[in-house]
């Protein structure tokens, strides 16, 4: 909560219609806040009871350096989002650094999980299970052969990511 001396504003005078008349030549873009009813209320409070406008009052904190934020010196240029060619080219770098980074632990996580969480002998197992046939059958050991081939390919698919 800031405590501002009613003496440091001055109070702004009023028009024949009761508006506040203008402060200075200085055109005013207008701009928008989002607020809530509290604090637009309150804002409103404090302005009035200092005859300046929210606009006004709202101006006068800034350029008194009542705000909190004012920790910059004036010789400094304001913050912005420009940078100098060198950090540009820093940034850049440390970006691919981070995509190569990102990238190879995608591959591991999926290696990972392939070799980690699936087993394959126990997916093929049960399969020729539910083939209901005897383990000396033909077709038994042919569909066993043929899922033994798709496991090794996946496996090498994997391995060539």
């Amino acid at each position: 909560m800031y405590y501002i001396d009613a003496g440091l504003m001055k109070k702004m005078k009023r028009d024949i219609q009761g508006k506040f008349t203008l402060k200075n030549d200085d055109y005013r873009e207008v701009r928008s806040l989002r607020l809530t009813d509290d604090t637009w209320k309150k804002l409103g409070i404090a302005s009035e009871c200092l005859g300046l406008t929210r606009a006004d009052y709202l101006e006068e904190i800034i350029q008194k350096d009542l705000s909190p934020c004012n920790t910059w010196d004036v010789s400094e240029p304001l913050p912005s989002i420009t940078r100098y060619e060198v950090d540009l080219e820093r940034l850049k770098a440390q970006v691919q650094n981070l995509q190569k980074e990102n990238s190879a632990q995608k591959e591991r996580s999926a290696v990972t999980f392939i070799y980690d969480i699936v087993d394959f002998d126990a997916i093929r197992d049960r399969i020729l299970f539910e083939l209901k046939l005897g383990r000396q059958a033909s077709g038994y050991k042919t569909a066993q052969k043929a899922l033994d081939k798709m496991i090794a390919e996946l496996k090498f698919l994997v391995d060539s990511l």
